[in-house]
């Protein structure tokens, strides 16, 4: 499936792409819908996000083969008005949910209204940006907020797990050829980070997480038993709530003590919850002259003076971008633990890993 690099394994863009996707129709997802996770997947790693790529793609696995998750689900509308709806995915794949959740919200906004749509009965959704950059291609602002799939954050003075880490991103249009990109979790670091770093055997930043009891930690191992710690303490256990509650209560999905845990219970439907937003910019400006002062903002960051060592300074969702284009043409890199895991995978369903993408990534 690649080669292997600096204790690596380089993959191509379609080989990964045709690898999930054939796993996934075996697993009854319908063709287009597979094509569709999979890319979703593939993106986050192509942009650098490993937390949310093919590192997730085991459980996700696992979930619909344990029934936690729907692979063939019937979306549906439980609540609609002209500009906002409540869908419930059917305890679908996130990505997909998601996906179609964005795409009506962008439907109803196309006659200059803002539009909002929250999800009910969803999984894990991936990376945030994936569907604010959809927006954005639209010359809208995209909002995406979802909750956890894991509660693994205290409220702020606790000592009991009741929140997750709970991303959100937003999406401008500019004139350049990416939009600017916030994609953040509530915590120091998100929690497939810390996934990654014990699946790599490598330590983690002292700020990241604590043990079980608590206590700050470096032993990624011991920070999964533990809790992730929260951005800008109160602050940003303040911030997690907040996505929490506009990703569950227009809803009806879980909070709180309603969420199970994604890895431990698979047997289990999640009932996931996410929230998409956008605001079309031809309602508040002419498109042209906002994306030509989103331009003209994004040159005075560039332009800043900058710190003793820095050579360039970037706008949110910018490196993410230059990583994309780089990879897109000398490949992903996937630790051997990562790529182990997939090689699993691919023989529990006879999927074959060598393919086309060795020979390109060899050639070079």
């Amino acid at each position: 499936m690649g080669l292997e690099v600096g204790g690596q394994v380089l993959v191509t863009e379609a080989e990964l792409t045709g690898f999930c996707t054939t796993v996934l129709e075996k697993l009854k997802v319908p063709p287009h819908e597979a094509g569709r996770i999979a890319r979703n997947l593939i993106e986050a790693d192509l942009r650098g996000v490993g937390s949310h790529g093919v590192v997730r793609f085991p459980i996700y696995v696992q979930r619909i083969e344990d029934g936690g998750s729907n692979p063939a689900p019937q979306v549906s509308l439980a609540r609609e008005t002209r500009t906002t709806a409540v869908m419930d995915g059917d305890n679908g794949m996130g990505q997909i949910v998601g996906e179609y959740a964005m795409e009506l919200a962008i439907e109803k906004a196309r006659d200059g209204d803002c539009a909002f749509v929250s999800v009910r009965n969803s999984n894990h959704y991936g990376a945030a940006a994936y569907y604010v950059e959809m927006a954005a291609r639209h010359d809208m602002i995209g909002l995406s907020f979802t909750i956890g799939g894991i509660n693994h954050m205290t409220p702020w003075g606790g000592a009991e797990a009741m929140l997750g880490n709970n991303p959100f991103a937003i999406a401008f249009p500019t004139d350049r050829d990416f939009p600017v990109v916030l994609d953040m979790a509530c915590s120091v670091a998100a929690r497939g980070k810390i996934i990654v770093a014990a699946k790599d055997g490598t330590p983690i930043p002292g700020d990241w997480a604590s043990d079980a009891n608590g206590v700050p930690t470096t032993d990624a191992v011991e920070a999964l038993k533990g809790f992730v710690l929260p951005i800008a303490g109160p602050k940003g256990y303040a911030l997690t709530m907040t996505v929490g509650l506009l990703s569950s209560m227009l809803s009806g999905a879980a909070f709180g003590s309603e969420v199970t845990h994604m890895y431990e219970q698979t047997t289990t439907p999640q009932n996931v919850g996410h929230l998409f937003g956008v605001l079309p910019i031809s309602s508040f400006e002419d498109v042209d002259i906002f994306k030509q002062r989103m331009g003209k903002a994004i040159e005075e960051m560039h332009g800043a003076r900058r710190a003793t060592g820095v050579d360039r300074i970037y706008v949110p969702g910018e490196r993410e971008h230059l990583s994309l284009l780089s990879r897109r043409s000398s490949g992903i890199p996937l630790s051997m633990a990562v790529f182990a895991e997939l090689k699993e995978v691919a023989e529990r369903y006879q999927v074959n890993l060598e393919g086309a993408g060795y020979k390109e990534i060899a050639a070079q």
